[in-house]
């Protein structure tokens, strides 16, 4: 099974982010795989787990948690195309090349609606986390998962 998260930006732009197999956590510090400096992200936010029949998503006792289309979860299955929403990144989940195309506009109220829900969650109000012209999510970063333990770039 080969697994990843396409980073969606309200432009439309899409960045694949290949998950190995294995465990994955997402958050702003350096231990992080997938390292996000955000004051709305969590040291260590989630773990992702990627093996065998699926993948799995965990909240690691994140401050303003984590999402699942629209749902905040503690721990959830996911399945091709489940929309995740952590802090203002909006992620696609893409299981064995599915969904293999991402429309930015069929997507968009889905989105809208996770990135609305975490938002509140968090205290934020409706919208926030997107703001006005969705400048929030506007961005491109690097991700080191590789098994070396060479530091890696911030972001």
């Amino acid at each position: 099974m080969e697994a990843a998260l396409v980073h969606v930006r309200s432009d439309g732009k899409q960045q694949l982010v290949p998950l190995k197999a294995g465990k994955v956590v997402l958050g702003r510090e350096k231990d992080c795989q997938l390292r996000i400096p955000s004051g709305q992200i969590s040291r260590h936010h989630c773990e992702l787990t990627t093996g065998g029949a699926g993948v799995r998503i965990c909240d690691l006792g994140s401050s303003n948690g984590t999402f699942v289309n629209g749902q905040k979860i503690e721990e959830a299955e996911l399945t091709a195309g489940d929309v995740i929403a952590v802090g203002s990144m909006l992620f696609v989940v893409q299981i064995d090349g599915e969904p293999d195309h991402i429309d930015p506009e069929e997507l968009s109220q889905r989105v809208r609606s996770a990135a609305s829900a975490a938002a509140e969650a968090s205290g934020a109000g409706p919208g926030a986390l997107l703001g006005n012209d969705d400048s929030s999510v506007d961005f491109d970063f690097d991700f080191d998962l590789s098994d070396d333990d060479d530091d890696q770039p911030e972001l």
